[in-house]
């Protein structure tokens, strides 16, 4: 008999469950319980957000759209687990398009430009340019094209690359020639910053306008220059995004349903593991789960841990845990701490009118289609927008109307949640855990409301004497907080990324050289990293190399999970 236990709900934890449940490989007396803290909601890092009083429009307070690519019928590229789990929980007819808006508007340095409109500019942008950068052309792209144009200097040829290409790349990647006269031919790609190879190849103002104008300040921190040339590569590219009519959550409402109707007692939620301890004599784990319920403490015994948790969470474990502990051995924690936390929040908004089209509200209309589109990009701590119009499915005319008002992440995070809080603290921020149970609906007229509501404003030009009208309702997700430690990760530098990735799933057993069955899951540790396909590749993977599994549905041949 082997008793598997998996801890976190998230989407790497759900799929190992539902897999092992549906496997046929489990014997008689083989069980499968999956423990999540959160009080009712799973699904981790994807949190949709549902306004019950306005008839079905929602919110993605997390993750929100997934990469598709298809011939005919057939799964060829994009997100190729994501798509074919939703296609085995029934969920193809849900499936949209992501709609982005065919010119993004910009708010840069108190300015509002129209993105076809930099090319021919009649006013530059406002960026005190050198000649190096201006030489090569950039001052005429979009953020995203520059650093899309960085790929194809360092990364030649890497437009259509497979993945088994980009592991190489992460592995033994060099620079072919001098940048500057800081980084020398023939250095690995993946001991150098992002950040500090930017700007010695952009220039200070020429960064400094990438920053700015790409939407996400994680882009562009000193992560793993040789990932964010895979990153880069994606603008641009043929793969088409899209979303789940009703929610991405609603994947993995499926699973959990799909779980329950295998074993109704599978999944125990409000149950934090606080530690564990690994009894070799046995061969077994002795886990100590707290409920958070209830207030008290109980053990459960494993054969096979799955821990579907981010660095923090880890983090969190194996600091309640033992010296001898896996996690606490020298060389775990190293790679445990190759990934970098990016803390990310959301606010979301729901308005009576889409005052977004309105020529009389607003100078600065952004090219929506019925109401639908961005972003809209900015440096101001707002970051980005999105307009997702009337998105209750089944919609005909008329709002109410979602906007993700503020899409921010890394160093605007902190500028939001002081802006959060009312008053006096009463609550610890190390016993922050909003993100676990959130999102929090802030009071009508916060200051939170109003600081959000100025900066949409200057983005959008409002027009003399007219006002933004207030929002139905304000919401706010924080997911820098424990226990995950941000909104998505990435490789630092100097890590060999594959080696990492390889050795992450099972720790114990692939470093330590022991036997014991512990395992590492979810996107923090995976060649997907921010995105649910990353999760599902790792899960997968343990689930074939370690569990005997056989692989999941359509996966083409070629196509690695790590």
């Amino acid at each position: 008999m082997t008793a598997y236990v998996i801890v976190g709900a998230g989407p790497s934890g759900l799929f190992t469950a539902w897999r092992l449940l549906t496997s046929g490989k489990l014997k008689a007396g083989d069980s499968v319980r999956l423990f999540e803290w959160a009080d009712s909601e799973v699904g981790g890092r994807i949190r949709t957000y549902s306004f019950p009083e306005c008839g079905g429009q929602y919110i993605e307070a997390g993750g929100m759209r997934f990469a598709t690519q298809v011939d005919g019928d057939t799964i060829i590229g994009g997100h190729v687990l994501v798509q074919n789990l939703v296609r085995a929980l029934g969920l193809q007819p849900l499936v949209v398009d992501f709609i982005e808006s065919s010119s993004r508007l910009y708010y840069l340095r108190g300015q509002n430009i129209f993105e076809h409109e930099i090319p021919k500019s009649g006013s530059p942008l406002p960026y005190y340019f050198d000649l190096a950068f201006m030489n090569k052309g950039y001052n005429d792209m979009s953020a995203d094209a520059i650093m899309a144009e960085a790929a194809k200097v360092f990364a030649p040829g890497s437009e259509n690359w497979t993945r088994v290409q980009w592991r190489d790349y992460f592995s033994n990647g060099v620079l072919t020639r001098d940048v500057g006269g800081v980084f020398k031919a023939g250095t690995r790609i993946s001991d150098i910053g992002y950040w500090n190879l930017l700007y010695e190849f952009l220039g200070d103002e020429g960064f400094n306008y990438v920053s700015d104008a790409n939407g996400y300040s994680s882009s562009v921190i000193n992560w793993n220059s040789a990932d964010a040339m895979k990153g880069n590569c994606e603008y641009g590219s043929t793969v088409a995004y899209k979303r789940l009519a009703g929610g991405y959550g609603k994947l993995f409402h499926a699973l959990r349903d799909a779980i329950a109707a295998r074993d109704p007692d599978c999944i125990r939620m409000k149950s934090r593991l606080v530690s564990y301890v690994y009894e070799e004599h046995a061969e077994k784990f002795l886990c100590e789960f707290e409920d958070a319920g209830a207030n008290r403490r109980f053990e459960v015994t494993a054969d096979v841990l799955v821990l579907a948790m981010p660095r923090r969470s880890l983090e969190m474990v194996a600091a309640c845990c033992g010296a001898d502990c896996a996690l606490n051995q020298p060389s775990v924690r190293n790679y445990i701490e190759s990934s970098l936390d990016q803390p990310s929040v959301k606010v979301g908004m729901l308005f009576d009118t889409a005052w977004w089209t309105d020529t009389d509200v607003v100078h600065y209309l952004p090219r929506t289609s019925d109401s639908i589109g961005g972003p809209s990009i900015t440096d101001l701590p707002l970051r980005q927008t999105y307009y997702f119009g009337n998105n209750a499915v089944n919609a005909t005319t008329g709002g109410p109307y979602v906007v993700l008002a503020s899409y921010d992440d890394m160093v605007y995070e902190s500028f939001w949640r002081e802006l959060e809080i009312e008053g006096r603290r009463t609550t610890a921020q190390s016993h922050n855990c909003q993100a676990l149970n959130g999102p929090t609906i802030l009071p009508p007229d916060s200051t939170l409301e109003r600081m959000v509501m100025s900066q949409l404003a200057s983005v959008h030009g409002v027009r003399k004497g007219k006002s933004l009208p207030a929002p139905i309702k304000t919401l706010f997700m924080d997911w820098g907080t424990d226990p995950f430690g941000g909104g998505y990760h990435a490789w630092a530098a100097h890590y060999d990324i594959p080696d990492v990735m390889m050795k992450m799933r099972a720790p114990a057993i692939e470093m330590l050289g022991g036997k014991q069955k512990l395992f590492i899951t979810g996107s923090c540790y995976s060649i997907d990293q921010s995105w649910v396909e990353g999760a599902l590749c790792t899960a997968e993977s343990v689930l074939q190399d370690y569990l005997g599994l056989e692989p999941f549905c359509g996966t083409p041949d070629g196509y690695c999970l790590i």
